[in-house]
Formats: C-alpha cells, sequence, structure tokens
C-alpha cells in the first residue's frame, strides 16, 4: 500500500478523535479564586484563606496586606473553606531551623508547594473560622476565574 492510500484511510479516523475530543469540557479543568477578606467589614491583612475539597485536598492562599488573597490551578466543585490569622501574630514566636535560610540563594518553589509564610498586620478574628467543621464557609469554584470575598462576622 503506498503512502498516499493510507493518508486517505487514516484521514477519518484523525478526523473522528479530534471531533471526539471538542464535545465536552474538562470536568477536571482548574479554577482560579480571587477575593477579599474583612472581618465586620474592616479588611483582614494577613493570614490564610484554605480550601478543601470533598476527596481531601487542601489548597492554601495567603491573605496579602490589602486583604486579597489569590489561588491558582485549584479543582472545580464545592469547597469548604477556612480563614486563619494566628500565622500572622506577632505575641506567638515562630521556630527557626537550620539558622538564617534568607541570606542562601533558593531556587523557584516546587509545583504543589505551600505558599510562602502570609505577612501582614495581625487582626484577630474569631477562632471557628479555622475550623473546617465549624468555619460555616463554602465556596462552589468553577473552571476559569472565580471571586469570591469573605466577610466574617462575630
Amino acid at each position: 500500500m503506498n503512502s498516499k492510500a493510507r493518508l486517505l484511510l487514516a484521514a477519518p479516523l484523525l478526523l473522528a478523535v479530534v471531533a471526539l475530543g471538542c464535545g465536552k469540557k474538562n470536568k477536571n479543568t482548574a479554577a482560579d479564586v480571587t477575593g477579599k477578606v474583612t472581618y465586620k467589614g474592616q479588611t483582614v491583612t494577613g493570614g490564610t484563606v484554605t480550601f478543601y475539597t470533598k476527596d481531601a485536598g487542601v489548597y492554601p492562599a495567603n491573605i496579602e496586606p490589602d486583604g486579597v488573597y489569590n489561588a491558582t490551578q485549584i479543582p472545580t466543585g464545592e469547597m469548604v473553606v477556612t480563614v486563619e490569622t494566628e500565622s500572622v501574630n506577632p505575641a506567638l514566636t515562630k521556630a527557626q531551623y537550620g539558622g538564617d535560610r534568607s541570606k542562601k540563594m533558593m531556587g523557584p518553589r516546587p509545583e504543589g508547594a505551600p505558599p510562602p509564610a502570609p505577612k501582614g498586620e495581625y487582626v484577630k478574628i474569631p477562632a471557628t473560622y479555622k475550623d473546617k467543621a465549624k468555619s460555616g464557609l463554602t465556596a462552589t469554584l468553577e473552571a476559569g476565574k472565580n471571586t469570591k470575598n469573605f466577610d466574617l462576622k462575630d
């Protein structure tokens, strides 16, 4: 069989594969989420927002000093959300291991590694918000960009 005949036989198969692959959206497409965290209407200026999937996936995002957090490449679907600010509480002592690593050269953060430690000023929020079972916060993430603001109350 010559190459022209092989190409004519393979063309319909290739078209079928392309047509089947373009029909449905991939349910595993990731979501990106951003939002602002406030407590009683005031900006929360440091800490961590964490998204928990139903199958035990954990996706933390640091709260920046302007109250905004950003998380990328999170699975879509229903999430339980927690917020903590104790990580920026200056009254808590931070463990130092291995000396001052800030002066050593480091490569880029590996994919899937937790974000660097949060920055910002400490804002005390109720402890229930850091407890996955008690936070009362949820978010449904869809593929693509999502905005989810959290206004915490007493």
